[in-house]
């Protein structure tokens, strides 16, 4: 017994660091925030929820106050990997705690009322080490409590290709996988558009169908360079039928530089495609007002899908600003709104994240003052509530960063 007193000694030790320091940590002050009316009714704000991060620490604001959920945790829980910026992830791993463990990359979930569907990448531990061609893939059925599909499939990928999983569908015993493949550059002049790759997995096989590459029709030479993104959803766990590509097309002024920069180069061609992952048909979206908002918007332009619906959202400091809705799978305009938010631009900062529900904008600034909220009724193109994110103790706003903007029905 003599042998193991100091390692007794010294796990006892450890343990009780450990406690203190968690301890200490707990009890450290962290500043409140919260939501101040500036304008119109604060009913009108009671359910939005501003989410991101005050230095390393998930946090939510709104008109009650902020909220840590670092601070709702015991020290074991936060070592599970199972803290999550998203209040849908939070709500999954709390109600599906042994379903969730271990997995946290928002654009690898599926949810509808029968299941919870799941596609997640192996992640290197090391930037050195070579990114894993694996894809892990579960099912969790709701009504039958219990996981009913848990296996691993191997994918193509090249060793100098990191991937990434853009989206995620389930109907029935058939699973949907787009994948993103980025090659990566050993130099400045390098150039390779990212490519999109669709896998269909059969769950009950537990194996992958079909794959195919999703092919936009982009191409590359010594002078034109074509970039294609992928739209990001608003509801990233909800059903949707499409991936939707925003693919831009530059005239290289230094041809020595493969690379494009859209500060500098020549946009010479803007387009948007929906792919019908179910279908696996690609559309090119073609109005004539969405392509002259494409043309004429730049950086200002920002492209949200929800659904099977497509918001192209242009805010200016300079000129109106504009509201578009656009229906995928009806192929047509649903609203086109013309707004003057000039001087909420000008004295807030430029609108980087938003939300529409229920006919009504949610917008976030920041760039000028403390983060502020607008919100503009689309029916009557009235700011019907202005509010600015300050701290209670009345101390400068900072270290705080902004990711999302939840409305809550």
């Amino acid at each position: 017994m003599k042998r193991y007193w100091l390692l007794i000694v010294l796990i006892v030790f450890s343990v009780c660091s450990m406690g203190y320091y968690y301890v200490a940590e707990a009890q450290s002050p962290k500043p409140e925030y919260y939501l101040k009316t500036i304008a119109g009714q604060e009913e009108d704000a009671a359910k939005v929820v501003v989410q991101g991060s005050y230095e390393v620490e998930a946090i939510s604001v709104s008109t009650k106050g902020s909220y840590y959920p670092s601070d709702h945790q015991t020290y074991w829980q936060t070592l599970d990997s199972s803290t999550y910026f998203l209040d849908d992830l939070t709500a999954l791993r709390e109600q599906h705690r042994s379903f969730m463990r271990g997995k946290r990359d928002v654009n690898a979930f599926f949810e509808d009322d029968k299941v919870i569907g799941y596609a997640g990448s192996e992640s290197p531990f090391g930037l050195e080490k070579e990114q894993s061609d694996i894809l892990n893939i579960a099912l969790y059925e709701k009504g039958q409590k219990k996981q009913s599909a848990d296996f691993k499939v191997q994918i193509k990928k090249n060793k100098d290709e990191s991937i990434s999983v853009t989206d995620v569908q389930v109907k029935e015993r058939t699973m949907k996988v787009v994948v993103a493949y980025q090659p990566k550059f050993h130099s400045e002049t390098e150039f390779a558009s990212t490519e999109y790759h669709l896998y269909t997995i059969d769950l009950d096989k537990r194996s992958i169908a079909a794959h195919e590459r999703i092919e936009t029709g982009a191409k590359q030479d010594a002078k034109l360079r074509t970039i294609v993104y992928n739209v990001w959803g608003t509801q990233p766990l909800s059903a949707s039928g499409y991936i939707i590509f925003d693919q831009m097309t530059y005239a290289l002024k230094d041809v020595k530089d493969h690379r494009p920069d859209t500060r500098n180069d020549e946009l010479l061609n803007h387009e948007i495609f929906a792919y019908d992952i179910w279908k696996g048909q690609l559309t090119k979206i073609q109005n004539e007002s969405i392509q002259k908002l494409l043309m004429k918007s730049g950086d200002d332009l920002i492209i949200r899908q929800a659904g099977d619906n497509l918001y192209f959202n242009l805010f200016s400091e300079s000129g109106p600003s504009e509201v578009l809705s656009y229906s995928i799978s009806d192929n047509k305009v649903n609203s086109d709104v013309i707004l003057d938010l000039q001087s909420l631009q000008s004295e807030w900062g430029r609108t980087g994240i938003f939300q529409i529900v229920n006919n009504r904008l949610y917008m976030l600034m920041f760039g000028k003052q403390n983060p502020a909220i607008a919100i503009v009724d689309l029916a009557t193109k009235k700011t019907i509530y202005q509010g600015v994110i300050e701290r209670k103790d009345m101390v400068k706003v900072d270290k705080l960063a902004f990711s999302d903007i939840t409305v809550k029905e």
